[in-house]
């Protein structure tokens, strides 16, 4: 209650919703159906009293015709709770997602008065809205509480109408009284209310569920007593089948493609991992796997003494400590999020190497699956 929460919701749906009708124009017909005149229905966001206060005032601020609209309660929606979680996350940008506060959904009670000088000029007012209103009409706006920079999210919110329009038609008036019809309805928009600003949020690396293969013990249509209930989750235990699915952004190596060599031909000074291989032999590899887009670098790795000197070490939160020999980034390319080249210098010396790669949610080494071993002639 102490943060302030304003986030100008009523007054865009309000203005989103005159919007959509205010464009209204109406025609004036002679007696043998010719239209003669078009007439631009003013759209007023006032009570209806207000509005019969104008036209009857001798200063003559507003003519006919004339459609008031009113903003009559605001409520909370029940129907529209689905779960009780305090945020959803945002993730249209990895650079600056965000925690989105679960908004409270509400309805907006809004009224339109239509008041004209002539029943035709109301029926064509009628008829301008009511066509588009089944079952509904949709304001599209912009979530306000996104943070500078990151990805906008289109809420889309559903305006429904009451389907009735009530008309009053004067039977009674003074000679001095202008002859009006009026017509009352209302409409309903769906809309939310948001807490305080979002605060940037930490990207979800690992997601794991578990489920459950229940047998006819359980039946999830009816209710479940409270004995029942405090031994549900026991009596899941005994159930043989269960099933555990686990996402990770780390990256995935899945398999090792050789797709160019170089020829292996002696130089005036062998060249080690450390040294300058610009010039040197290449050889290039193929990288299947996953989770590629935001590789960050690309090691190498080695089980011979020799070829460790000059080891970067990284330390990572979830995957821990790793060090490697850093290729530089000319020496690897990212092809699909699936698919990565990554080309090695000429290696002296013989032994086991492993290639790392890097991204914000940790590494991995292709030695879970194989190496590359090398032995120089």
């Amino acid at each position: 209650m102490k943060k302030y929460t304003y986030n100008f919701e009523i007054k865009d749906l309000l203005t989103q919703f005159v919007a959509a009708f205010d464009d209204t124009v109406i025609k004036r017909y002679d007696k043998n159906g010719n239209a003669r005149q078009d007439v631009e229905v003013r759209y007023v966001f006032a009570p209806k009293q207000r509005i019969m206060y104008d036209i009857i005032n001798k200063a003559q601020n507003l003519t006919l015709p004339v459609v008031a609209i009113d903003l009559k309660s605001v409520s909370y929606d029940t129907e529209r709770v689905f779960n009780k979680l305090s945020n959803f996350e945002n993730y249209g940008n990895p650079n600056s997602s965000s925690a989105i506060r679960t908004p409270v959904p509400v309805n907006l009670e809004v009224s339109m008065s239509v008041l004209c000088r002539y029943m035709q000029d109301m029926e064509q007012i009628i008829s301008n809205f009511v066509p588009y209103t089944n079952p509904y009409i949709v304001l599209a706006w912009k979530e306000p509480t996104s943070i500078p920079g990151g990805e906008d999210i289109e809420i889309r919110t559903e305006v429904l109408w009451n389907t009735t329009v009530s008309l009053n038609t004067p039977t009674e008036t003074t000679y001095s009284e202008k002859f009006r019809v009026v017509g009352d309805t209302s409409f309903t928009i769906k809309g939310w209310l948001f807490r305080s600003k979002n605060d940037t949020t930490n990207p979800i690396y690992f997601v794991k569920q578990n489920f459950i293969n229940v047998d006819d013990r359980f039946n999830f249509k009816q209710p479940v007593s409270s004995l029942d209930y405090d031994n549900f989750f026991a009596d899941l235990s005994s159930v043989a089948e269960t099933d555990t699915i686990i996402l990770s952004g780390i990256p995935a190596l899945t398999n090792i493609y050789f797709t160019t060599s170089g020829s292996n031909i002696e130089v005036a000074e062998p060249v080690t991992l450390v040294k300058n291989v610009a010039s040197l032999d290449l050889y290039t590899y193929s990288i299947l796997g996953g989770n590629y887009n935001e590789t960050e670098f690309v090691m190498l790795s080695s089980n011979d003494s020799t070829l460790t000197t000059g080891f970067t070490a990284v330390s990572t939160t979830y995957t821990g400590i790793v060090s490697g020999f850093l290729l530089p980034s000319s020496s690897w390319n990212v092809i699909t999020d699936q698919v990565m080249n990554v080309t090695f210098p000429f290696l002296s010396g013989s032994g086991r190497v492993d290639l790392i790669i890097k991204n914000p949610a940790g590494w991995k080494t292709s030695a879970d699956i194989d190496g590359f071993y090398f032995n120089a002639e």
